[in-house]
């Protein structure tokens, strides 16, 4: 044998070893190919429904996080209206007060005169002597 043939043979042999080393490579990535396929699916089983049972429940949210903002819409216009309307009441409040105090002054003056008048003069039955009475009634007190 010629150192040609020799050659050729040693090539041939190392080509051999090389495509049953492939092969055999080839054969562990199919595998691992199927086994990964496999846990792929039964991750897909798994989360599949944990995702969307995610999905309703941040819908959900969404849904009370909206009605949370139109609570708190209603709130601060109710709150608006309330400090508006307590403003108002002070003012309204403040002047019939006022007026209440000046006319009960007023009656009672008038009572007054009208008492020391029926004192001269003959029995009044009308309310200003009746207001006159129980304000001189207070005052004695």
């Amino acid at each position: 044998m010629s150192s040609s043939d020799l050659a050729a043979v040693v090539v041939t042999v190392c080509v051999v070893v090389a495509l049953a080393a492939l092969i055999v490579v080839l054969t562990q990535a199919f595998a691992l190919m199927r086994e990964f396929r496999r846990k792929l699916a039964d991750f897909d089983a798994k989360v599949g429904p944990a995702l969307s049972q995610l999905a309703d429940t941040a819908e959900m949210a969404q849904a009370e996080i909206s009605r949370l903002r139109d609570l708190l819409n209603i709130a601060q216009k109710v709150a608006g209206m309330a400090d508006a309307a307590g403003g108002a009441a002070a003012r309204v409040a403040g002047v019939p007060v006022d007026k209440v105090r000046s006319a009960v002054a007023a009656l009672r003056g008038k009572a007054a005169d009208e008492g020391r008048e029926n004192a001269r003069g003959g029995q009044d039955t009308s309310a200003g002597s009746a207001i006159a009475s129980a304000g001189r009634d207070h005052r004695e007190r």
